[in-house]
């Protein structure tokens, strides 16, 4: 894993974490879910034009 994307994990994880909760009651499923966005954004972040902050774009991408 990059360092960069650790680093990104640390600032936002915990607050991704906690909107995937707020959609689907259950710990673990929210686990997997901030997982597969932290993927993504792995997979994607060329993509990424730093229009809105990155923290908004994580978030967009947990809530959808």
């Amino acid at each position: 894993m990059s360092e960069h994307l650790a680093a990104i994990m640390e600032e936002h994880g915990e607050y991704c974490l906690r909107v995937a909760y707020l959609y689907v009651k259950d710990w673990s499923i929210a686990e997997e879910i901030v997982q597969d966005v932290f993927f993504a954004y792995y997979r994607q972040q060329n993509r990424f034009e730093q229009r809105p902050s990155l923290k908004t774009y994580l978030v967009k991408i947990t809530v959808h």
